[in-house]
C-alpha cells in the first residue's frame, strides 16, 4: 500500500513595507512595478503617458501627478526609462524634490554615460546605482532573475 505525500508548501515571500517609486512604465517598468506590489511594497509610479499606470493602480499603486512628487514618496526611486537622455529630460523638472532620495538608474547606456549620470546625481544630491536587467519583463521577480548594479555600496544597503 502506498501512502500519498502531501505536496510540499510553496515557499512564502515575507510581505515587505518599504515605499518604492517606479519611473517609466514601458514594458520592463510594468514588469518591475507588478513584482513590487507583488512583494507588498507601498508603490508610487509615474509615466508621461498617465494611463499606462492604469492597471498598477486597480492593484493598488499610486499615480503621482508629477515626477517631483514621484519621487518625493518613497525613499527609493526604480528608474526604467529608454536611455540617459530621458533620465534627464525626466527629472531635471523636479528640481531638488529628489535631494535625499535613492535613484536606481535601469536604462540602457554606456559605461561614459553612467560615470556621468554619478556625477549628475550627486550634484542633486541623491544616492545613485547603475543598473542592468539581464532578464526579458516576464521573469522579472523570479528567483533566478538577474541584475546587475554598480555604486555606492551605502546606496545598494
Amino acid at each position: 500500500m502506498t501512502t500519498k505525500q502531501p505536496m510540499p508548501s510553496k515557499r512564502s515571500t515575507p510581505q515587505l513595507s518599504n515605499p518604492v517609486t517606479v519611473v517609466g512604465l514601458g514594458p520592463m517598468g510594468l514588469a518591475l512595478a507588478e513584482a513590487l506590489l507583488r512583494r507588498g511594497h507601498p508603490l508610487t509610479v509615474w509615466n508621461r503617458t498617465p494611463e499606462k499606470a492604469d492597471s498598477l493602480v486597480a492593484q493598488g499603486a499610486r499615480r503621482a501627478a508629477t515626477v517631483a512628487e514621484a519621487v518625493s514618496a518613497s525613499p527609493l526611486t526604480v528608474m526604467c526609462l529608454k536611455d540617459y537622455d530621458t533620465l534627464y529630460e525626466v527629472f531635471d523638472p523636479a528640481g531638488e524634490a529628489p535631494a535625499g532620495h535613492a535613484l536606481v538608474n535601469l536604462s540602457s547606456g554606456t559605461p561614459n554615460e553612467a560615470r556621468t549620470a554619478v556625477s549628475w546625481a550627486d550634484e542633486r544630491g541623491l544616492g545613485y546605482l547603475d543598473g542592468a536587467i539581464m532578464v526579458p519583463p516576464p521573469l522579472v521577480g523570479h528567483p533566478d532573475s538577474v541584475f546587475l548594479y554598480s555604486g555606492s555600496r551605502d546606496v545598494f544597503d
